[in-house]
This record gives C-alpha cells, sequence and structure tokens, in this order.
C-alpha cells in the first residue's frame, strides 16, 4: 500500500511531478511552462466590457476642459495654505518630488509610506507583468493621516474601494480590513465555498442588494427558482461582502497576494478588497471566487487553461475571468486542473485540461476559455463537483450526472474501461434526489434527501467508508452513517470527512498524516466520529488532500493533519493528528472555508465579533460601525439641510461639512485654517477644475471610505485625488485600471490619458496594449489611438 502524499499526483501513476494531470495530459498543454516566470510572458487574449470601451472612446475623442484645467492648475498655482502644498504636479516626472516607483506597476506613492519591497523583486524579473492582470500590492502605510490603500472592485466597469485603518495586510488582529462596513443581521446568514473536499451544493448564498447597501447592487442568491432540495442552503438578505484570507503552499500564486510564498498563518488577499465575494474553491495550484455580481475571478496555476483567461500564464492576484461576461453565474467550484461555473439559467461551463473528456465536451481536448457543455442544455444545473480526472453534477431535480474517466469505477457507472467523454445519467441513483454533493481526486460521495450517503471510486486507504478497501464502480451506501442524519460530505485526495444533523464529525480514510483527527495516524475503513471535537458543533468541512479544515457554527475554524507549507495555519509546517484551533482567526466571523491540495482559504465577515458577543475575541477587538450608519453618511453628502460649505461646482452648488472634509482631507483643513477666502464662514467656494461627477465620487470617499469607480471616471479622479492630496483615492484609481483594462478599452484609455497627461495611467495602458499587441492591432480601437501614440507603441515592441 502506497503512502498518502500531500500531492494529488501522488496517485496519478503516470506523472511523477507535482501539479502535472499525467504525462499524456502534460503534453498536451499547448507547451505551458512549468516556470512561473516563463509562464507569465504568455500573451492574453484579454477583453473587456464593450460599454466600458464606448464610453472610453467618447472621453478619448473629445477630451474635457476639466482634466487640461486641473492639469493646468497644478502646473501652474500650487496654492500654498499654512506652507502646505495642496497640488502637485500630476506629470510626476520629479521623482524625488513625488517619491513614485514606476519600477512598481506605475503606481505612485508620493504622500504614503507605502512599501512596494515585498514584490519588487518578482516585478524585476518580469513576473509582473500587466496582462497578466497583476496588481502591485502595497502595505499599508504607518501614518494616522495616510490609513491605506484598499484595492477593491467586481472587475467590471465599476468597483467598490473600501478604506482602513491597518498597518500590514497580514495582521489579522489590527487589520480586518473591512471592519467598518457591515452589521450582522439578527438571522443566521449562510456562505458557501466549494472545492474538491467541501459540498459542491454549498450553493453560493448571496449578498443581497438592501436599503442600507451603499456598496454593490448585489445579486439575488437563489441558484435556481426550481431549486426545492437545497433549503438547509436557503439566501439570506446580507448588506455586505466577505472577505478572502488564504494561507500554505503559495508557489503557484495560488494564495491571491502578488507572490509565490507560502503563508503559515491566514493571509488577507488584498487584491479582493472590496469584490463582494460570496464563494470561494480550491483547485490543485489555484483559486476561484464568485462575486455577488455575478462574477468569477481565478488566479494561480494557469497551464492547461484552468484559469479561463485565454492562456496559460500564472496568475499571482485575482484577476476577472472576461469571457464569461455577460453571464451571471450562481456556482463556481474546480477540481485539480479543471474549473467549473453554473450560471444563472442552469448551464454548465468547464474549462482547463480536458483528459479523460472531463471537460464534458466530448473529447479530451481542453480549453483556456469557458465552454458550456452543450450535452446538458435542457437541464438546469444546480450542484457540481470536481475530481482529478472526472466530474458530477446535479441537476434541479436531483438527478446526477457524471463523465470523465471510468479507472477504477471513478466515473460510477459501473465500467473500468476508457473514459466517459459526455455527462451521463447515473442509473444507480436515479430513483433517488441528491441533495449534496463532493468530489475530489479519484472517489465522489453524495448524500440524498432521505439522509443517505453513497460514495463510489477509488477505495484505497478506506475513503469509501465501506468496511474495505476495495474499489467501487458505481455509488454504494454507506451503512455506517444510516441513522446518523448526514448534512455534508466532503471527499479529500486519501480520506473523506461526514457531518451530520446534530454537528458532529465523522473521518474515515487515510491517516497517515493524521488528517483523520483521532490522534493517531493509523487508517479507517468505515466512518469514526472525531472524540477530539465533542461538544463543538460543526458547520462545515473541506478536506484537502492530507489535511481537514472543521468550522464552527460559532464562527471558529480548525484544522489537522499535515502541516507542510503551512497550510494548517498555525504559524508552522507541524503536522498535527488533532483538530487545533487556528488561533490567527479568533475574533473574525468565519462563514466558509475551502481547502484542496497544499493551500487553504476562508471567508470572512467583515466584521470582529459576532451578535451576542459570546465568541471568543482578538484583543483590542472593536465593535464595527453598521452598514446603515455608512448609508446614513453617504446620504449626508451633498445635504444642504446641514451643511456649512458650499463649493460651485460647474455653475451648480454642492453642499458639505467642513468638519468631515478638514478630519479626513489635510488639503482641506489647510484651506480651512487658513484665513483666505476659502475659510470664510458662508462663503462659496468655486470648483473650476472638477466635473462635478468627479468632486461628488471625492466627497463620497471623505464621507464613508468606499466609493464606486466607473473607469470613465479613473483618469480624471486620479488628477483629482493627486490634486487633493488623497494618496490612497488616487492609487486604487491604478488598481482599478489595472483590474478592468482589456482589449476593447486599452486603446481609448490610453488616449484619454495621454491627453489629459496623466502619465502613470498612461503608462499602465501603454504596458498592457505593447504586451497585447497583437490581439489590440486587430481591433476598431486601434483606431483611437493617435498616430504619435501609435509609433510610440511600436517603438516600445520587442
Amino acid at each position: 500500500m502506497s503512502g498518502q502524499g500531500s500531492s494529488p499526483d501522488d496517485e496519478i501513476r503516470s506523472n511523477s511531478t507535482r501539479g502535472g494531470e499525467s504525462m499524456r495530459e502534460s503534453s498536451s498543454r499547448n507547451g505551458s511552462s512549468s516556470n512561473s516566470n516563463s509562464a507569465n510572458n504568455n500573451n492574453n487574449n484579454a477583453s473587456s466590457s464593450s460599454s466600458s470601451a464606448a464610453h472610453l472612446h467618447h472621453q478619448a475623442s473629445h477630451p474635457t476642459n476639466n482634466l487640461h484645467a486641473i492639469q493646468h492648475s497644478m502646473m501652474n498655482n500650487n496654492i500654498n495654505y499654512d506652507n502646505h502644498v495642496v497640488a502637485r504636479d500630476v506629470n510626476m516626472n520629479d521623482n524625488s518630488t513625488n517619491n513614485h516607483n514606476h519600477g512598481s506597476a506605475g503606481i505612485s506613492s508620493s504622500g504614503s509610506s507605502r512599501s512596494t519591497a515585498r514584490f519588487a523583486a518578482a516585478n524585476a524579473a518580469g513576473a509582473g507583468d500587466a496582462n497578466n492582470g497583476r496588481l502591485i500590492m502595497m502595505q499599508q502605510p504607518q501614518q494616522q493621516n495616510q490609513q491605506g490603500v484598499t484595492s477593491t472592485g467586481s472587475g467590471s466597469s465599476q468597483d467598490v474601494i473600501m478604506h482602513n485603518n491597518a498597518s500590514i495586510h497580514n495582521d489579522l488582529h489590527y487589520n480586518n480590513p473591512n471592519n467598518n462596513l457591515y452589521h450582522r443581521q439578527p438571522q443566521q446568514q449562510q456562505y458557501y465555498s466549494s472545492s474538491a473536499g467541501a459540498p459542491s451544493s454549498q450553493a453560493a448564498a448571496s449578498s443581497m442588494s438592501t436599503s442600507h447597501n451603499t456598496h454593490h447592487n448585489l445579486l439575488t442568491a437563489d441558484i435556481n427558482p426550481n431549486n426545492t432540495h437545497y433549503s438547509q442552503y436557503s439566501s439570506i438578505t446580507y448588506p455586505g461582502e466577505l472577505t478572502v484570507y488564504s494561507w500554505g503552499r503559495g508557489e503557484d500564486g495560488q494564495l491571491g497576494i502578488g507572490d509565490t510564498s507560502d503563508q503559515d498563518e491566514p493571509t488577507y488577499v488584498d487584491a479582493l478588497r472590496g469584490v463582494g465575494v460570496k464563494q470561494i474553491a480550491c483547485g490543485s495550484g489555484h483559486t476561484v471566487v464568485l462575486t455577488g455580481e455575478g462574477e468569477v475571478y481565478t488566479w494561480g496555476r494557469g497551464d492547461d487553461g484552468r484559469l479561463g483567461h485565454g492562456d496559460n500564464g500564472w496568475k499571482y492576484v485575482p484577476r476577472l475571468t472576461h469571457s464569461l461576461t455577460g453571464q451571471i453565474i450562481t456556482h463556481v467550484t474546480c477540481g485539480s486542473y479543471h474549473t467549473a461555473a453554473v450560471s444563472s439559467n442552469g448551464d454548465l461551463y468547464t474549462w482547463g485540461g480536458g483528459m479523460y473528456g472531463k471537460l464534458g465536451h466530448g473529447s479530451e481536448s481542453g480549453h483556456s476559455t469557458p465552454r458550456r457543455v452543450e450535452a446538458l442544455v435542457g437541464l438546469s444545473v444546480i450542484d457540481i463537483a470536481c475530481g482529478s480526472r472526472h466530474t458530477a453534477v446535479v441537476t434541479n431535480k436531483g438527478c446526477l450526472y457524471t463523465w470523465g474517466d471510468k479507472e477504477n469505477g471513478v466515473a460510477g457507472h459501473g465500467d473500468t474501461e476508457g473514459h466517459q467523454y459526455t455527462p451521463k445519467l447515473l442509473e444507480r441513483l436515479s430513483g433517488k434526489k441528491v441533495v449534496q454533493l463532493s468530489a475530489c481526486g479519484f472517489h465522489t460521495g453524495c448524500l440524498t434527501d432521505q439522509g443517505e450517503c453513497f460514495t463510489w471510486g477509488e477505495g484505497k486507504f478506506g475513503r469509501l467508508g465501506h468496511g474495505a478497501e476495495r474499489n467501487c464502480h458505481s455509488p454504494r451506501l454507506i451503512e455506517t452513517l444510516l441513522g446518523k442524519r448526514p448534512k455534508q460530505i466532503a471527499c479529500g485526495g486519501f480520506h473523506s470527512a461526514v457531518v451530520t444533523e446534530d454537528g458532529k464529525m465523522y473521518t474515515f480514510g487515510g491517516g497517515e498524516h493524521g488528517q483523520l483527527g483521532h490522534g493517531d495516524k493509523v487508517n479507517k475503513v468505515k466512518p469514526t466520529l472525531v472524540q477530539a471535537l465533542d461538544g463543538i458543533v460543526l458547520q462545515q468541512i473541506t478536506c484537502g488532500w492530507s489535511h481537514s479544515v472543521a468550522l464552527t457554527t460559532n464562527g471558529e475554524v480548525f484544522t489537522w493533519g499535515n502541516g507542510d507549507h503551512g497550510k494548517l495555519g498555525h504559524g508552522n509546517g507541524k503536522k498535527v493528528s488533532t483538530p487545533q484551533l487556528v488561533e490567527r482567526l479568533v475574533g473574525h466571523l468565519v462563514v466558509r472555508v475551502a481547502s484542496y491540495n497544499e493551500h487553504t482559504a476562508a471567508l470572512v465577515e467583515p466584521q470582529s465579533i459576532a451578535d451576542g458577543g459570546s465568541r471568543r475575541r482578538a484583543p483590542g477587538t472593536m465593535v464595527p460601525v453598521s452598514a446603515c450608519y455608512l448609508h446614513d453618511m453617504k446620504e449626508m453628502v451633498n445635504d444642504e439641510e446641514y451643511s456649512d460649505v458650499t463649493f460651485i461646482v460647474e455653475g451648480q452648488p454642492i453642499y458639505a461639512l467642513r468638519a468631515v472634509l478638514a478630519k479626513r482631507c489635510e488639503h482641506f483643513a489647510a484651506m480651512f485654517r487658513s484665513g483666505m477666502r476659502e475659510s470664510e464662514a458662508g462663503v462659496e467656494i468655486p470648483i473650476p477644475t472638477i466635473s462635478r461627477a468627479v468632486f461628488l465620487l471625492i466627497l463620497e470617499y471623505l464621507y464613508t471610505d468606499s466609493v464606486k469607480i466607473d473607469l470613465d471616471h479613473a483618469v480624471e479622479l486620479y488628477i483629482a485625488s493627486d490634486l487633493y492630496q488623497i494618496s490612497s483615492l488616487r492609487d486604487m484609481c491604478c488598481v482599478i485600471v489595472r483590474r478592468s483594462i482589456g482589449a476593447e478599452n486599452a486603446t481609448y484609455l490610453l488616449q484619454g490619458a495621454h491627453e489629459a497627461h496623466c502619465h502613470v495611467i498612461k503608462e499602465i495602458a501603454m504596458e498592457y496594449i505593447v504586451a497585447n499587441f497583437d490581439v489590440i492591432s486587430k481591433g476598431e480601437g486601434i483606431k483611437a489611438v493617435s498616430h504619435g501614440l501609435l509609433l510610440e507603441i511600436l517603438s516600445l515592441r520587442p
């Protein structure tokens, strides 16, 4: 009996290297490189919203006088209040004055103490190119008046950015990134991640829009109106978003923190700040999340096209899957080498490695962008699970379809020869109503509405729970669990786990690394109660290849098993054979966990204390403000009744409060204490250089720490933010541009930034166009570029 390695490839007999699916699949990877730096040189067939392109085209064709006026003002009229310079040269040519680090993706850092050292080496090595969608993440500044850049966005033309008082991105106790945004509702919310070791039926309970939600018009959560058997995963209104933490192996960029380092404790994924995440899944070297707006972000290892960006390149921070634009996605998951998503109309999309027919498209061809599974058209898919070589789905009628590898009964159709290239109804369960599904590696498990638990596939180590290590070629009932009322099964690489309705946990299969949680390293061929968790009520479990993760009903996380690469989150790489609390997450309400091979992730409610204050809390934790408070603050923007200062913008008054502006922005503070005309009570202050829309965005950010940024406004808002010395907002304009730029809008953005003399955003657009010139040069957008800019582009091409 072979050992239980921590890598999925330990069980793939035809492959001896980590991350490869098989020798045959490796040869079909379109020449993808195993070196992450060289993989990053692959050009993306990027695309973006055509509406953004149209808006930017209009802006490029009709450059606003406002941008030139701001530029002129900043170049020639640096007003000084109390010897405080409030306007700087947006050209940023004087590095000694503005302290811009153009080597760090062109994001300026004037007026802040941000450190980009962590990613400088990767950028210098060529790992951080724009076409790979990498963001240069910046540690939070130490000064009280420069409280931090926060990244944002749904990846569409509008994004949300948040602000926080943190000092470093992975300090959980003092850097709850959105801890002043949301108020937990009285009812218990359900959020669901999906991974091979977690229930795919974790129907993404979504963040729905409410009257107090000032940040997103979020998607109602029901996966399908006909979904009647997933009532335990019902959607509950929640006025906010979830934050993402990841830890463990980072070699392929799967942690999403901008580099390839391992993390032995939960680390905040700053690149998703402001993105309303509602579901997460982990694969073998890659990760996928679903937002409340139905958009999909992926990152990590990109060979086989598993990220869905049209190439085989690695992505070290989350990047929007543009090819799904126009689809509202309700569910995502991934296996070792492929990824899948379900749309709101029940269609299934798969992409990545196609060996064994696991994509369901009728062949073994891989796809680097999502492709609809035509064989399932007409059925409404509501649940999906992916293993290393197979895929399984549940329809809204509770029917189960599987396809992929048949060896050892993995597909579950009773035969073991060849492969199943298209979805096929699992006849053994045709009379059952399946309500939950999980898969990993080479076995699958499911639950029925009658409380039955079935497993099939490879039985080595006892992972099927039938009392032996024999393979099962079709679904077989786990008799030991009869009467236990299981509510979730999670399949791992070498073991499985079940949670019952009363919150107890049973594990079975390989125990070599202590992943069963029984205090030993012994295999169990039948489900065995985890005594160490007795008295702790669990709501979810997820299994990796050699470790396990359990989430309690009060939002605490326990991990155990193989701790290499820090995937247990305990601050070290030690093995643990009994469940141990992840201390770094204490004081944070975790609502879902995900894991796969050698990394783990968690969705965390952006609030430090659960209702009632009964949970353990981190030292110094403060009760956050509610979403209602933020809503009220936004309502005060341009509210004449209580205002004490009036600005005239484009001939119209905009009302504000001096105290708020002065406290939040040193420019306004200097203005109001200067003794000049602008400091006099009741005076109207003209703002001749900024559009009304952008000035209102500035005020909204100062009032609420959050604002939606339309890509159309990114250039002007960058210039205005620099004028008012709001460095976090200015820098985030760059983040929004990097996140939203695509082949359809890059040229318009370049032209608009060039005409506005906004060199930082121009550099971002130029970098992207040069890297993707073969695609962009064939589009209509290239016509928007002036002759001089075109020559500049050509001169920069290698």
